[in-house]
């Protein structure tokens, strides 16, 4: 099911794409990872060493899409904070114009 899931982008001011739909993502990934855990107390899940390696991948697959989801999460929302305090005040771009032109740079 991951191999083929898409983002939910929204366009944000006609200039860059953000995933909308965080929550559902977040519930997707907590499912199957809780679905991973009650197979893990399977008698079967035990006793079947392939399984038990699937197991294991998918969980470090989950793992690491969930730390990435996290990451992703938090710069999003921290680049559109800043992209309205830098681009929506002529003000601070006065007062600050060495934070401004940094921005202004990562922005690209």
């Amino acid at each position: 099911r991951w191999t083929n899931q898409e983002l939910d982008l929204v366009l944000y001011q006609s200039r860059v794409r953000l995933i909308r739909g965080w929550d559902d993502l977040f519930n997707q990934l907590d499912e199957h990872t809780g679905g991973l855990i009650l197979m893990r107390s399977s008698p079967y899940y035990r006793a079947v060493r392939e399984f038990q390696e699937d197991g294991n991948l998918w969980e470090d697959r989950l793992t690491k899409l969930r730390a990435a989801f996290d990451a992703w999460i938090d710069v999003q929302r921290r680049w559109v904070y800043l992209e309205g305090i830098f681009f929506g005040s002529a003000d601070i771009k006065a007062q600050l114009p060495a934070e401004y032109n940094r921005f202004k740079s990562v922005d690209g």
